[in-house]
């Protein structure tokens, strides 16, 4: 650990973490005393010695009140992320539910689509069991996942989003698949031009704006591997953002085209907001999985949701969520005794 990081987990308290986050909130020392229940200059001390703290200024102060700098907006962000823990942590042991909190991780798209039909699949004596659900970037959700922060991460199964994951003790059991689909407004050209039957090649797409997330992200990269399997050159996007549900918006607005997965533009496609490019060829549908610990797999809270998987995909009978038999299973280091 750096000098930083020790200074904090010496010194900071909670209570320090309130202040900026109450500071950030109401914009004034006054009023952050006032709701703090504390004097101005106790405000303005306990400011500065935070920003000691941390070694940086978290504010700057102006006539009417402070505003938060860019290292300040950041540590109000993880101030407010902590201070929220320790309350989902209260709720639980007062209420009893040690234990008994059903802790899924995955990336936006999958949380938004797969993990709420998950959850409506969950066996009877489990449907009441509080659940928690963490979005993010891969990457930090294999660390959660590997500090037992979560039960379960329901995500892409490929070598760029697991292949940081130590694997000690974990399993990845394939769940189904997803394809990533072309898709544009109903008034685009692409859907009209020669009636919606035309299949396209990736080459009559060079001219078209795109809308894709940035590099590395993979989505992008999918398009840019399919396109250099064409030989054809990286596509360079008219507008990125990592949000795929603002890419379909966008994509609705007549903005451009864009890739997404199929799962995620389903009920735009339903409705007619969106509609299919038909392609020459796709990039390869990706597996996606669930990966948890070994020794845990038997157990109630994943047990309950490998059962609400295998109840999905047979109410569905879905290729798309069809689970596969074959299963990863990283070797499980013994403990030393």
């Amino acid at each position: 650990m750096n000098e930083v990081t020790n200074r904090l987990l010496a010194a900071l308290r909670m209570r320090q973490l309130e202040l900026i986050s109450t500071l950030a909130e109401v914009g004034n020392m006054r009023a952050a005393g006032e709701k703090l229940h504390l004097s101005t200059a106790a405000i303005s001390k306990g400011l500065r010695e935070v920003e000691s703290l941390f070694g940086t200024r978290i504010f700057d102060r102006q006539p009417r009140g402070v505003v938060a700098t860019a290292a300040g907006e950041l540590i109000v962000l993880r101030a407010r992320f902590l201070l929220n823990e320790v309350t989902h942590l209260s709720d639980e042991l007062a209420a009893g539910r040690v234990g008994d909190t059903i802790k899924i991780g995955a990336p936006p798209f999958l949380a938004w689509t797969l993990v709420p039909s998950i959850l409506k699949n969950l066996p009877a004596d489990k449907a009441a069991t509080p659940v928690r659900i963490l979005e993010g970037r891969l990457a930090d959700m294999c660390r959660h996942l590997e500090n037992g922060d979560i039960d379960v991460l329901v995500t892409m199964n490929t070598p760029s989003e697991l292949g940081g994951l130590k694997g000690d003790g974990f399993v990845i059991e394939q769940i189904g698949m997803e394809q990533w689909i072309v898709v544009c407004a109903p008034g685009h050209p692409l859907a009209s031009r020669g009636g919606r039957g035309k299949i396209y090649r990736w080459r009559e797409l060079d001219s078209e704006s795109w809308i894709l997330p940035p590099r590395p992200t993979n989505a992008r990269m999918m398009v840019e591997q399919v396109r250099l399997h064409h030989e054809l050159a990286p596509i360079v996007p008219r507008i990125e953002s990592m949000n795929a549900i603002t890419n379909l918006q966008l994509a609705e607005q007549e903005l451009g085209i864009t890739l997404a997965a199929r799962c995620v533009a389903a009920d735009r496609l339903k409705r007619a907001t969106l509609v299919e490019v038909n392609m020459e060829d796709l990039p390869p549908p990706v597996p996606i999985a669930l990966v948890y610990r070994l020794r845990g797999a038997q157990e109630g809270t994943l047990a309950a949701l490998r059962t609400a998987v295998h109840r999905l995909n047979k109410d569905t009978g879905s290729a798309v969520f069809k689970a596969k038999a074959s299963t990863k299973k990283f070797s499980e280091r013994k403990s030393r005794s």
